[in-house]
Order: C-alpha cells, then sequence, then structure tokens
C-alpha cells in the first residue's frame, strides 16, 4: 500500500535524527532583526512545518507574547506538545486555520519545499492572509543547486520524489534564484541569501538552501 504524506513524516519524526535540538543561527539572525525596537511580548509568531519544535522553543525565548507550532504529522506534534509548552496544531500550509491578520512573524524553516512547486504561490498567498500588515516571513526553499535530495525520481520541472532512505517517497522541490524572486513579488520587499554544505567525506555532496525575509 502506498503510505500518504502523512504516514512518511510520522515515520520519519520516530526517528532519532530528525529530533533537532538547536535552532538555525540564520532564523535567529533574521528574527532578532525582525525584533529590533519592538516589545516581544506583544508579538505572535508561527512557526509552519514546526517538526521537532526546535524554532518554537526558540521564538518562545526570544519573548514572543504567543509562539505556534503546525505541521502535517501527528507524531511531530504529540512529540512536540509533550516537551514543550505551546499551542500546536495539525495544518497543511495551503489552508491555515487562523484568522486574517492573526501574526506578526510567519517562519517556514525547511518546510514550504516538501511539495510540489505548483502549491506554493497557494502557501505565499496562506501566509500573507495571517500576517499582520508590516509582518515578516521568514523562511528557506530548496535551492536548485542541491544535490543532497536531488535523488530518485526526476518528476517534472525540478520537482522531485526523493530516493534518499530518510524521505523516501517525499516530493521535493527545488527553486533557481529566479524563481524564488518570483515567488517573493508579492510582499512589500524582500532580501535573500543562500546556505550551503557539503556532507564529510563527500563533497559532491551539497546541501542548498535559499534563505529569506519578506514584509507583508
Amino acid at each position: 500500500m502506498k503510505r500518504t504524506t502523512s504516514e512518511q513524516w510520522d515515520t520519519h519524526y520516530r526517528k532519532e535524527k530528525s529530533k533537532l535540538t538547536y535552532p538555525d543561527e540564520n532564523l535567529v539572525r533574521l528574527t532578532a532583526s525582525f525584533l529590533k525596537g519592538k516589545y516581544p511580548e506583544n508579538l505572535s509568531a508561527l512557526d509552519l512545518g514546526s517538526g521537532s519544535g526546535r524554532h518554537v522553543i526558540a521564538l518562545k525565548e526570544m519573548g514572543f507574547g504567543c509562539a505556534i507550532g503546525t505541521d502535517y504529522s501527528m507524531e511531530a506534534l504529540i512529540q512536540s506538545a509533550r516537551r514543550i509548552r505551546a499551542p500546536f496544531v495539525c495544518a497543511q500550509n495551503t489552508a491555515l486555520p487562523f484568522h486574517d491578520g492573526s501574526f506578526d512573524l510567519v517562519v517556514s524553516w525547511g518546510s514550504l519545499h516538501y511539495c510540489h512547486k505548483r502549491y506554493l504561490p497557494i502557501m505565499v498567498e496562506e501566509i500573507m492572509r495571517v500576517l499582520k500588515t508590516g509582518g515578516w516571513h521568514i523562511g528557506t526553499l530548496r535551492s536548485s543547486r542541491d544535490t543532497y535530495l536531488k535523488k530518485g525520481t526526476h518528476l517534472e520541472n525540478n520537482v522531485w520524489r526523493t530516493g534518499l532512505q530518510d524521505l523516501e517517497g517525499s516530493v521535493v522541490s527545488f527553486f533557481s534564484e529566479e524563481e524564488l524572486k518570483k515567488a517573493l513579488i508579492p510582499y512589500k520587499n524582500f532580501a535573500y541569501g543562500i546556505m550551503e554544505r557539503t556532507i564529510p567525506g563527500d563533497m559532491s555532496c551539497l546541501i542548498s538552501h535559499w534563505y529569506f525575509r519578506a514584509e507583508r
């Protein structure tokens, strides 16, 4: 029987290697920039694809009065809720169960590229809907330079069904710089950079992400 996407991610989050603890340093820097001159206790943040909950913890530690995590995997949500005193909600990024203008900050770190890229405009529209005017979206997208996940079956237009054992069968989209800029056009302004690293012992294996901040 073919597993559903949620079952694939439930399996992933039962593995010890998925239980990430420390926040990404670039996310911390971008969030600190967003908070400059603000009172975080009056602000709300949403982490899309919260996984192990590491960035919900970081948002709480940075002082956000409200920090909520969402994920499609019930396994990830249950594990996070057991460890972290914060709300966690089962949701898909294409249909967020929140009112318009609910959040000052939305984080999508390592989540929006795990589907066919045709859904990205829908997800961006949803993120903009739940953001307050002047709010920021901080996130990443897998770069087309990446070779680590680009294994398995090429479906079309740099969209793959990965054969990587840890996420086997999951759809992953890889974005060029032009595709990234096009995706961020709806925002008032945006800036981006690239994060890359190799696997120790295999310099040919490149993990590559665009990272960005965009203002509503």
